[in-house]
């Protein structure tokens, strides 16, 4: 089953294109690794919302050390912050590391060293093993189509694809109301609607920064 996978190592496997490279800039995917990290532990349980706030509930070690590791930062005293602020947080470089180093202990990718332009030292994670990607893909296509019912473990990735705008371009065109109808369902727990809801407006705001950002350079070179 595709489920034996974390939602962030899942996440990670369907915006990485089988030759290792990103389908998206790395903003959007790093904030949708901390969406998804947030709302893994929402799903087992492990962190809460308490009024705006993400609290720990459950401190046991979920064995993952990625998400092990954010739940010791969530829980450490005076640590009480919203979901928004740790998508913030997390969504780092030293987050994706993490999540796609276990993709290379798990035998799903390796890491590759290549240069951009010929000058630029840069890490691909090309595919290894592609089966549990493969499950993946076919279970959530099948939630899409109707064809069977969400898992809360697929609705929250099809949440997080849709909140971070990669859906359509993973899966094709999708029935914007059944994405609705899913993303609304019984399955989610208050918790994890709130870091889909936090997720999208943070990748809202990374995208208007990064367009702003190439306007002012072009801007400034012609």
């Amino acid at each position: 089953m595709a489920e034996h996978l974390t939602v962030p190592r899942a996440f990670a496997l369907l915006l990485i294109e089988p030759d290792g490279r990103r389908v998206v800039n790395g903003q959007t995917f790093d904030s949708g690794l901390a969406g998804a990290v947030l709302a893994d532990l929402a799903l087992r349980g492990t962190v809460s919302l308490h009024g705006t706030h993400v609290q720990v509930v459950d401190g046991t070690a979920t064995g993952d050390p990625v998400l092990d590791g954010v739940v010791e930062m969530i829980g450490a005293p005076g640590s009480a912050r919203s979901a928004r602020w740790w998508v913030s947080k997390l969504g780092r470089r030293p987050l994706r590391d993490g999540v796609l180093g276990g993709l290379v202990a798990d035998g799903l990718v390796t890491a590759a060293q290549r240069k951009t332009l010929g000058i630029f030292p840069s890490t691909t994670w090309p595919e290894r093993d592609g089966g549990p990607e493969s499950l993946l893909r076919a279970a959530i296509a099948d939630v899409l189509a109707a064809r069977s019912a969400p898992t809360p473990f697929t609705a929250a990735v099809i949440g997080l694809l849709d909140a971070t705008g990669t859906l359509r371009r993973q899966f094709g065109t999708v029935d914007r109301g059944r994405v609705a109808v899913i993303a609304s369902g019984a399955w989610a727990s208050p918790a994890v609607k709130a870091v889909l809801d936090e997720l999208q407006m943070a990748v809202i705001v990374s995208v208007v920064a990064v367009t702003a950002a190439t306007t002012a350079t072009t801007a400034g070179t012609s």
